[in-house]
């Protein structure tokens, strides 16, 4: 059977619906008021309101987030003595931003601070848990260093007003306190090749997941839009096709939201792949994906977001003139929300 928790920081999904969220003060009602009209206008023609979705934050702005990251992860195959083997992962991520600049193109550069994580993961009877604020064995695990490094060690990120994280930079405390944990005799290719494995890529797939990644142009009640990209699942290529609909504003403790539900359509590009001397073929296939996303059009923010997607493969491997099958399944849920 295979070595079991191996745990990654990335959530591996098929897709991401992505968001941000703002603090809302008092004192900014105004503000708000006026960034909410100048996002939204009425069609002179059918009545509907037309919005300009995107991020409008100002210095100093504080955001606090809660993302929780779900997977569900099963597989039947002669690696698993043809028996269905299940494993449930958790992550939450508790994190912390603030509007550190915004420059004249309108990117904005947020410090981040990741205030703490927690871990769970649990195949039939085995489990394990981790947790940053505790301080034990399973804290000094090698699969956990990363989490111990980047907790507390503030970075940067720079987003679009569309909501594109377009860097991640300020990362040498992170990679320090990490190289540390590892004995710091690591050889200056060791250490690169850590800063590949775990650096900006990684940290930024984690926080473009609470982006919701908005179009250019307005878009009007009840009409959609659409995003398009190539990931590869297994050994296969795959188009996803993300539908977003813009189904109402509504006034929500004296706050515009824009309520946008999402819908996913998945596209094999191919259904064979041999990969070192074994022929894959995809038999039958499964996948779907769904999401709710609420945005703050009075604050510039995501409130909330639920994502849902699920993916299954029957397969027929082939090779030296034998043949098996295999049937490997994922349901990945991913919940942020505002905290404050």
């Amino acid at each position: 059977m295979r070595k079991y928790f191996v745990l990654n920081m990335i959530l591996a999904v098929l897709f991401v619906y992505v968001y941000g969220c703002g603090e809302k003060k008092d004192d900014k009602t105004n503000n708000n008021d006026n960034k909410t009209t100048n996002l939204v206008r009425k069609d002179s023609l059918t009545g509907k309101d037309i919005v300009q979705l995107k991020y409008a934050v100002k210095k100093g702005d504080k955001f606090n987030y809660k993302m929780v990251a779900k997977t569900s992860n099963l597989e039947k195959s002669p690696a698993t003595e043809e028996k269905e083997v299940k494993q449930d992962n958790e992550i939450n991520y508790f994190y912390s931003k603030e509007v550190n600049d915004i420059d004249a193109g309108g990117i904005i550069s947020f410090k981040i601070n990741f205030d703490s994580i927690t871990i769970s993961s649990a195949m039939g009877e085995q489990s394990i848990k981790y947790n940053s604020n505790i301080n034990d064995s399973i804290k000094q695990n090698q699969a956990f260093l990363q989490y111990n490094a980047v907790v507390n060690n503030p970075f940067f990120i720079r987003v679009s007003s569309t909501g594109e994280i377009t860097d991640v930079y300020g990362l040498e405390k992170i990679y320090e306190n990490l190289f540390k944990a590892l004995g710091d005799t690591l050889k200056e290719s060791e250490k690169e090749e850590i800063k590949q494995s775990f650096g900006k890529e990684s940290i930024k797939e984690i926080l473009q997941q609470e982006y919701q990644i908005c179009p250019k142009d307005p878009v009007a009640v009840d009409s959609s839009f659409t995003k398009s990209f190539n990931t590869a699942v297994l050994f296969f290529e795959v188009v996803n096709n993300a539908r977003y609909t813009l189904k109402s504003i509504e006034l929500k403790n004296g706050e515009s939201i824009a309520n946008i539900e999402a819908a996913l359509n998945v596209e094999f590009k191919n259904k064979e792949a041999t990969e070192r001397g074994m022929k894959v073929s995809i038999q039958h296939s499964e996948t779907s994906g769904s999401g709710k996303i609420a945005l703050n059009l009075s604050r510039g923010c995501i409130s909330s977001k639920e994502t849902t997607t699920m993916l299954r493969l029957d397969l027929k491997l082939s090779a030296q003139g034998q043949t098996a099958n295999s049937t490997q399944a994922v349901t990945t849920n991913l919940y942020v929300t505002l905290l404050n």
